[in-house]
C-alpha cells in the first residue's frame, strides 16, 4: 500500500509540474514538429524563349535543372541534370533559372536554403504562330 501512495504522489506531482511548466513555456511545442514550407515562385512571367530558330525547325524537348534557392529566393547555383539533346534549348533554360526568383522554403518561420529539380519544357504547341508573332 505504501509503494502505491508512493507511485500516486510521484505521478501528481509530475502532473502538478508539467501544468506550471506549461504556464511558462509551451511545453506541447517542444514536441510538434516544425512545419516546413517548399519555395514557390513569386511570379508566373517565366524567362524562358523559344529560339525562333528552332522552334520552326521543329526542335522540342526538355532540359532538368538542379537549382539551388538561396534564404533570399533568389538562384544562387544552377546544373544540368539531363540534356535537351540541343545545346542552345540547354544554355536559355539555365541561363533563365538564374533569373528566377521564389519566396524561400521555411523550416517553421526561419527561410532555408534549398536544392530543387526544374524542368524546363520546350515544345511546340497546336499554336500557328511563332515566338517572334507573339
Amino acid at each position: 500500500m505504501k509503494r502505491l501512495m508512493t507511485a500516486g504522489l510521484i505521478v501528481a506531482t509530475a502532473a502538478v509540474a508539467y501544468a506550471a511548466a506549461s504556464d511558462l513555456i509551451d511545453v506541447d511545442a517542444l514536441f510538434r514538429k516544425p512545419v516546413q514550407r517548399l519555395p514557390a515562385l513569386r511570379s508566373q512571367e517565366m524567362p524562358f524563349r523559344y529560339p525562333v530558330r528552332l522552334w520552326r525547325e521543329g526542335v522540342e524537348g526538355e532540359v532538368l535543372l538542379r537549382i539551388h534557392i538561396s534564404v533570399d529566393g533568389t538562384v544562387d547555383s544552377v546544373e544540368l541534370s539531363r540534356s535537351s539533346g540541343h545545346a542552345a534549348l540547354d544554355s536559355i533554360a539555365m541561363a533563365g533559372a538564374e533569373r528566377l526568383r521564389y519566396h524561400p522554403a521555411t523550416v517553421g518561420t526561419q527561410p532555408v536554403a534549398v536544392w530543387a529539380a526544374l524542368p524546363v519544357r520546350f515544345q511546340r504547341t497546336s499554336m500557328t504562330s511563332s515566338p517572334e508573332e507573339r
